[in-house]
């Protein structure tokens, strides 16, 4: 019995690993898991990535924007929220990605967003402004209160 439960415990720690260290999985549960709440579902789409950076569209109760994530040693942290400023490879240079990594992400997410809705792209567009949320402080906590009301 105790060889059992060992076994479905190494299953689990060895499932939760992996959807840690799955981009696609672990940066939506880091978001809802900050952000969701029982009367205001996240929905987190699309999220691409490149090398340690990322960029994710949100939405929810009526608004939305861009994210954009940094993977540090307590995983993927955010690092500020925008709206369509976060398409552009020369911003996100600005920003102080390398230049490879800023043209991979903004092509990825050129890509990524083809598929959508216009109505989830008019959400993305809608954060108005720019919130910076990572600092050493902060480990990337912070709300998304500075998006358009």
């Amino acid at each position: 019995m105790k060889m059992i439960i060992a076994l479905l415990a190494c299953m689990l720690f060895a499932s939760m690993a992996a959807a840690d260290d799955d981009p696609q999985q672990a940066i939506p549960a880091r978001l809802k898991l900050m952000f969701e709440r029982l009367d205001k579902p996240l929905d987190i789409a699309p999220v691409v990535v490149q090398a340690d950076w990322a960029i994710a569209g949100w939405r929810q109760a009526g608004r939305g924007g861009r994210v954009l994530l940094k993977k540090t040693h307590h995983g993927w942290s955010i690092y500020l929220s925008s709206g369509d400023s976060l398409k552009d490879a020369g911003t996100l240079e600005k920003i102080g990605l390398p230049a490879s990594d800023a043209a991979g992400l903004a092509a990825k997410l050129k890509e990524a967003e083809t598929s959508l809705d216009p109505s989830a792209l008019a959400l993305f567009s809608s954060f108005e402004g720019t919130v910076m949320m990572m600092n050493a402080a902060s480990n990337g906590a912070g709300g998304h209160e500075g998006h358009a009301q």
